[in-house]
């Protein structure tokens, strides 16, 4: 009898699949819903220069990922210089926006471990807390940008999204800033949920604990949620960019800034490599849901997901084929 892939490789293809269904049924949506042919002719009349500046803008948000991530890495700034970091912290993502199963992680783990020696959980620690990090950063875009549009949801509605997001927001900063509460839940966890899967969340829970505490004292995650913040700002303007390029106005910029903030939290539910599907759906309901038409908002989401998807993924293939080994799992194997 053939043997049987370990629970973790069944929940990576599970995820797959699901993603493959799931982003194919939102895009499948956007294409019988939203009058397509229109969407192309706003797109052949697309401007060039606020693209130009918006992936200008889009280089210096990468550049200051990397510099935030080596931060992590190595708060002292002896032992990991910065350099020799940013193309492959770039190259990571545009791996895994080609490849499925997150590959761009698992390159990203490796690669900081055999470069610089660092262990393999110093690595995951570092990245576990710039997810954090990311998350309630774009929490709290969606929240200023939701305080701040005009919306033509009723008020109870955006009234209850505004909450959410406050409560998401604080839960976030909990975890970043108070590492002995996460080590108290994952306890709690262990003792009220005597089960396996709870057991894993717990030892999980103790990491991001052991992590954060890496991380630095209180003041200096303020001052990287801070960073983060701006860093999520910074990327905005890609879909700023796309907006303008195609029509719409730049004193009507907040109504990007609240489809980029919820499209990009809509990466969250699985969908195909690079999030198309996903990032399509939610940003045009975004859209929609401050008064923007559909075919206006389906070519700006389009065009913005495509410069934020095409630049890193080309990267990857590019410094990939320079580094001579033609293949992500290639250079995974590489001594």
């Amino acid at each position: 009898m053939a043997a049987q892939p370990p629970p973790a490789a069944q929940g990576g293809r599970l995820r797959f699949w699901l993603g493959v269904v799931v982003g194919a049924a939102f895009l499948a949506v956007l294409w019988f819903t939203v009058d397509m042919a229109a969407v192309g002719a706003l797109l052949v009349r697309a401007t060039w220069p606020p693209l130009a500046l918006a992936l200008l803008a889009y280089a210096l948000d990468f550049l200051l990922r990397a510099w935030r991530f080596r931060l992590l890495l190595d708060p002292g700034g002896r032992d990991v210089p910065f350099a020799p970091t940013v193309a492959p912290f770039v190259a990571s993502f545009g791996i895994s926006d080609i490849l499925p199963f997150r590959l761009g992680d698992v390159f990203r783990v490796y690669w900081f471990h055999r470069r610089f020696a660092l262990p393999v959980g110093h690595v995951l620690g570092a990245m576990v807390v710039e997810r954090v990090l990311d998350l309630v950063s774009i929490l709290m875009v969606a929240g200023v940008a939701l305080m701040l549009v005009d919306s033509t949801l009723p008020a109870e509605i955006v009234a209850q999204f505004r909450l959410v997001l406050a409560v998401a927001v604080i839960a976030s900063l909990a975890v970043l800033l108070s590492p002995a509460l996460i080590e108290g839940l994952a306890g709690l966890i262990e003792r009220k949920l005597p089960f396996a899967a709870a057991a894993k969340l717990a030892e999980t829970a103790r990491a991001v604990a052991r992590a954060v505490r890496g991380s630095g004292g209180p003041k200096r995650i303020a001052g990287m949620v801070l960073l983060s913040f701006a860093l999520w700002l910074l990327e905005s303007l890609v879909m700023l960019g796309a907006w303008v390029s195609l029509g719409g106005s730049v004193t009507e910029g907040l109504r990007p800034l609240v489809a980029f903030a919820f499209s990009t939290l809509g990466t969250l539910v699985p969908a195909l490599p690079g999030h198309f599907g996903s990032y399509e759906f939610f940003g045009m309901l975004s859209y929609r849901a401050v008064g923007v038409g559909a075919e206006q908002a389906t070519a700006t989401i389009l065009l913005a997901h495509l410069m934020l998807w095409l630049p890193t993924a080309l990267f990857a293939l590019g410094w990939l084929a320079a580094a001579r080994t033609g293949s992500p799992l290639r250079l995974l194997r590489a001594g």
